[in-house]
């Protein structure tokens, strides 16, 4: 295949990685902001993002805030996107947009530029959601009941 169209693969992916490593950034943010009971340290910034989604899931269940029923969901989202990403990245992306896992049991599939620059973007604009939620929700609620930022 020509170096163009791997190219046209390449930078969108290149896309993907950046995003999700502002995303996960973000990710830490907000957990250490509801992380007023047990502080969010180095060792818990180390555990994988599935792992970073459930516990700021049973954070957000753990404090009262208003609106959790939408951050939950947001949340959420975030998962199915990090999968996307890591079906990405850890699989074998081959010129002509053929993906294949490195898991068994999984077919290849085929992926073109524009779906991995529309995860980009859905990544992106995911983040931008949580810090929106973090800075314009949360922050304040927790300013409001006397609890410390966490920051």
């Amino acid at each position: 295949m020509s170096a163009i169209f791997e190219g046209d693969l390449i930078r969108p992916l290149g896309l993907v990685t950046l995003y999700s490593a502002y995303a996960e950034g973000e990710l830490d943010d907000f957990i250490e902001l509801m992380s007023v009971a047990e502080p969010y340290d180095d060792e818990k910034r180390q555990w994988s993002v599935g792992r970073k989604l459930v516990h700021a899931r049973k954070l957000l269940g753990d404090l009262r805030v208003q609106d959790t029923q939408s951050a939950i969901a947001l949340v959420d989202e975030g998962r199915t996107l990090f999968e996307g990403r890591n079906a990405l990245v850890h699989g074998r992306l081959y010129a002509g947009g053929r993906l294949v896992s490195n898991r068994r049991g999984t077919s290849e599939r085929r992926v073109t530029a524009e779906e991995i620059t529309q995860l980009a973007e859905r990544i992106f604009n995911w983040k931008e959601r949580i810090w929106a939620y973090r800075c314009k929700s949360l922050a304040p609620h927790l300013a409001s009941v006397g609890r410390s930022s966490g920051a």
